[in-house]
Parts: C-alpha cells; structure tokens; sequence
C-alpha cells in the first residue's frame, strides 16, 4: 500500500494547481453516522430514486444507501465516485478496505463516495435461495470443466436449475438489476451531490463495465475517468462467456512460477529448479489431483476444482503469492494440511447471487442448447491451457440459460466520442482482466489511454507502483493523461518478502 507521506512530493504541486469544485449542501444528500463497525471518518446517507427508470408513469421509488469518505485535504475538489466491481459487490464494507488506498492515491482531495447497487446489500439484495441450510443450491456451478469428461454436461443441468431457481425466487427483481440501471442510479448520486453535475468517477474490475456503460450513455456529464483492471464490456453484454478473461491467466502462472525460482530464499517451491522443471512439476501435479487425488484427513477427497480455483483466485494478490508456494511444495511433499487451511480460509464476500443477476440479466444471447456453446468453449481453450474452465458455473452456463432479462441494456457499440479523454490502466499480468481488453476498450473511446502498469495481480492495487498512482493522481488533480506507451514498473519485485 502506497502511503499518503510516500505520494506528499506530489501532492502538493498538483493542489496548488487543481480548480475547487463549489458544493451546494442545502439539497440532496443528507449524510450522518454509518451503522458500520468502523473507526474510519464516513458517513452515510440514503437517496430515492425511480424504481424502474423505464417506466415514465410510474412514481415508485428505490432507496439506495450512499457512503462517503471525506478529502482528507483541504481544499477540496469534489467527489470521486467508486465502484469495486464483481459485478456485484456492495459499496459500502468495500468502502471500508479500498478507501485508505484509494484516497491518498487520488491525491486526498476529492470525497470518495459509493453506494451498494442493485442486486447487493439492502438494494434488490439478489438471493436465489434465502433458506439453503444443506448448502444444495449454493454448491451447483462449483465444479471445473476440466475437472472430469462429465462436468461440462453436469454444469449445463445446473445452471438450468440456478437460472429456475433464481426466476422463481426473485421474479421481476431479475428485470431492475444490470449496468444501465446502475449508471442511472450513479448519476442521480451525482445530481443529489449538488456539485458541478459532472461525473469523476474509478472503477475497478467490472466497475470498469460500469464505466463504459455510462460513459457511453452519459459521454458529456463526465469530467474524469479512471477504469482499472479493464473487463472486455463487448463479450460482457454479447458473448456466452467471457473467454478474453482468462487471455493472460497462463502468462500470470507461469509468472509466479518464474518468480518463485529467481527468489529462492522466499520461496518453498523453487527447491533449485529452473523454471521448465518447475513448469514440469506443476503439469504433473494438476495431473495427479485430477486423475489420481488424494484423501484428506482420512475423510475427504482432495478436490481438484477447490485446489485449481484455490490457485486461480490467489493469483489475484502477489503478496500471498509465498503462503500458495509454501502450500505447494507441503503438498508436494505429502503434506495437505498447509493448502486445505487457505482454502477453508476463504476468499472474497460475496453478496449472495448478485453477480448473477446482473451478469446474467444483462447478457443478450440465450439458448436452451449446450452445444450453443461450442464456440465459446473453443475459445477459452484458445486463450488459456492452464485455466480454460474457470468459472463456467458462474459465467456461461446459467446466464445463457437466464429467463429474465434486464428491462434496460446499453445496445451500443462503445466507440463515443466523450466530453474528456479516459484514462484505462492494465496490468501486463492480471488473471482475470488482462491488459488486451484495456486496449480493446480503449480503442473505442475517442482521445483516450491505455497506462500499462507492468505488474501482476487483479488490478493496479495489488502490486502497488508510485509512477502508476502520480498518473492517477496526475490526471484526477490536473487532467492530464500519460503519454501513449507509457508504462511504470512496480514497487517491490515478486517474492521480495515471504508471506
């Protein structure tokens, strides 16, 4: 984590020079205490909006629960709005992890300001199965493709019975959930700020689809925007799947894996191979956990989609890149107890199925037929060897077989012309976002540019670099882009400390 007393050289110049933004707190938002448990300075406030943007006659209203972290600076500069992807999790605890981060990067001197969209939190909280004590319908879509010849067939059954499920239980929820609404719903916060009515504006993960969607049916009320860890927003909306996720997934392993090697000392694994012989091992032992997995604890089967996901998750955060080597060299030495206790340790938390509800609602091709599918399949092949079925459950299988339908959807082509350039940052080895979809994106987007963070893990806040947040910084305090081509280097190297 970058400090703000590392990033006060830079600071302070940029501020001298950054316009204020003039505030009106005689309307909108009312803000107060939060009912959170946190000793962090936010506040809290809720503001009503149309329940169904769509429907002109009706004066339903939705009431959408807002946080802000206050500028740490004076003077101040307006807000940032923030959106911490997913699709679907929820503004204000994420608040809480991101707002210490992403504030002094910002410069300190704009409110962060979020909110918990639709499908999350109280809003339209998508939960398809409320009373599932056994864990029965929260296990389906769990299994990897990969993981027997069957599962494919097995994950098809299940996503029909997820997209059943969570039609019967939600109904029309599954109609007012989805990027537009929340776009519409972004930029009613931004009207009720009472500010210059302009968006500024750092999506992260899918905040990055979110971002897209309103800078393409909002392109002149937006002033600045950063879109971080860049998700492909045409396969989001148009494609079974979203096979250019895992584009760069092998390049981010075998990363690992040469980093482990070249530092040694805070590596279990490396054990004086090179990286082809660790390479070697790696295939060997995915092997063998698939055919040939061994029995935990004399009780449960060692399961080979809990340890590839296991994996693929951590690739997200380089700084527990040491705990998963130390894990795998124990297991490779007969010892499961080091892996098991990460996995039971858990991961992200997740708003129920809200990821679903949107994803799903939002994507337009549907089918009754897997074999649909085929191409998309032979796609994920196409971009990764180590991770092609990941996150089918999730991804592909229920969302083409989805029986509701968002009841607004951007049918664009994302190529607009907005009132300011973008500025889209990648990493050069991000699992799940890689860097060609910043550059697919960004070629759409007039005036815009692509910084390449040349670092690892999900998003440019894993493997902090200084020249990466001056830009950020740069541009949020001043509007100024880098250079094309620009790419900063991070910090600390891979493996620089064990876990």
């Amino acid at each position: 984590m970058v400090s703000s007393k590392s990033l006060a050289p830079i600071l302070l110049p940029l501020a001298a020079q950054a316009a204020t933004i003039p505030r009106d707190d005689t309307k909108g938002l009312q803000w107060g205490p939060c009912d959170l448990n946190t000793t962090l300075p936010v506040q809290c406030a809720k503001l009503a909006v149309p329940l169904d943007y769509t429907d002109k006659s009706s004066t339903e209203k939705l009431e959408l629960d807002v946080i802000r972290y206050p500028a740490q600076k004076e003077p101040k500069r307006g807000s940032i709005m923030l959106n911490f992807g997913g699709p679907g999790q929820d503004g204000l605890t994420s608040m809480l992890s991101y707002a210490e981060l992403m504030g002094p990067t910002t410069g300190g001197y704009h409110d962060l300001v979020s909110w918990d969209p639709r499908g999350t939190g109280k809003t339209l909280r998508f939960s398809c199965w409320p009373n599932d004590p056994s864990g029965y319908f929260g296990a389906m879509g769990g299994v990897l493709a990969g993981s027997a010849d069957t599962a494919t067939g097995r994950l098809w059954a299940e996503g029909e019975i997820i997209a059943t499920q969570c039609h019967t239980q939600l109904g029309k929820t599954g109609e007012l959930v989805g990027m537009a609404f929340a776009a519409r719903d972004m930029m009613s916060i931004v009207d009720a700020l009472g500010e210059d009515g302009q968006l500024r504006y750092w999506g992260i993960s899918a905040g990055t689809t979110l971002g897209s969607t309103a800078l393409a049916m909002f392109p002149d009320r937006l002033d600045k925007i950063v879109l971080d860890g860049v998700m492909n927003a045409h396969e989001y909306y148009n494609s079974f799947g979203e096979p250019e996720m895992v584009d760069s997934t092998d390049a981010t392993f075998e990363q690992f894996m040469r980093g482990c090697v070249a530092t040694p000392q805070n590596c279990a694994l490396a054990r004086n191979r090179t990286f082809e012989q660790l390479k070697t091992v790696m295939v060997e032992l995915f092997d063998t956990i698939r055919n040939n997995p061994p029995v935990y604890n004399g009780t449960y089967v060692f399961d080979y989609s809990l340890f590839k996901g296991h994996i693929f998750n951590t690739l997200y955060r380089p700084a527990s890149w040491p705990g998963l080597a130390k894990a795998m060299d124990d297991l490779l030495q007969g010892n499961m107890e080091t892996f098991v206790l990460r996995v039971l340790g858990g991961g992200l938390p997740v708003q129920d199925q809200a990821i679903l509800g949107i994803r799903c609602g939002d994507k337009k091709p549907r089918t009754t037929h897997l074999s649909d599918l085929d191409g998309a399949i032979e796609k994920y092949h196409k971009h990764s060897k180590w991770f092609w079925d990941w996150g089918y459950g999730y991804y592909m299988m229920p969302c083409a077989q989805w029986q509701s339908e968002t009841k607004e959807r951007y049918e664009g082509d994302f190529r607009v012309k907005t009132k300011k350039p973008v500025l889209f940052v990648g990493n050069t080895w991000d699992p799940v976002t890689p860097l060609a979809s910043a550059k697919n994106m960004s070629s759409g987007f007039e005036g815009s540019v692509v910084l390449t963070h040349n670092g690892h893990g999900h998003t440019t806040l894993t493997q902090p670099s200084n020249c990466t947040n001056s830009y950020i910084q740069k541009y949020f305090l001043e509007g100024t882009l880098p250079a094309p081509d620009t790419v900063c280097e991070p910090n600390l190297p891979l493996f620089s400390a064990a876990e």
